[in-house]
């Protein structure tokens, strides 16, 4: 009886590093990719364009699903699908149909831009051109989102029916 409560609380331990102390579950881990290392200085705190012209560089913000997400300075014409170009270009999960464009300024506002009719059509009038300041906010996709969702539900119906094994193990060794 000794060894099978062992047993159980060596697989108790086991589960509990894999969820808490191992940062992710082991499901989780597998499924994304490795991390991305880039050399120094080509984040986007460090990217500085240079045009042939050397004309007007406005600051603005990419956010979410995009490979290197921070403020750039790009030239006065940049539009959405440029200033994601410069951030590294969208990650797998990205929801291209719903990407935010977020104007500060005198009269704030938030424009859904669908990316996809402009990949669909070539159409620049899908890519808004960007105004100093701007936010692009590139939100991620459904099935990343459902994929998040089952991961933190079967990680807790893990720790669940470890602790029911373990309560009906202790129920048996009391009697």
């Amino acid at each position: 009886m000794r060894k099978q409560i062992k047993i159980v609380l060596s697989f108790v331990l086991f589960v509990f590093y894999i969820l808490f102390l191992g940062g992710k579950g082991y499901a989780q881990q597998v499924s994304e990719s490795p991390p991305i290392t880039m050399p120094y200085g080509t984040g986007a705190q460090y990217y500085v364009y240079l045009g042939a012209d050397k004309g007007l560089q406005i600051n603005v913000q990419v956010w979410g699903q995009v490979l290197r997400p921070g403020m750039y300075s790009v030239p006065k014409t940049t539009d959405v699908v440029g200033l994601i170009s410069f951030a590294g270009g969208p990650t797998k999960n990205a929801n291209l149909g719903k990407v935010k464009l977020i104007r500060s300024g005198a009269n704030p506002e938030v424009v859904i831009v669908d990316l996809n009719k402009y990949m669909k059509t070539g159409d620049k009038g899908f890519a808004s051109i960007l105004e100093p300041g701007n936010t692009i906010i590139i939100p991620e996709n459904r099935a990343h989102k459902f994929s998040n969702i089952v991961g933190i539900i079967s990680q807790i119906a893990i720790v669940a029916n470890t602790a029911s094994l373990c309560y009906l193990l202790w129920e048996r060794w009391k009697d």
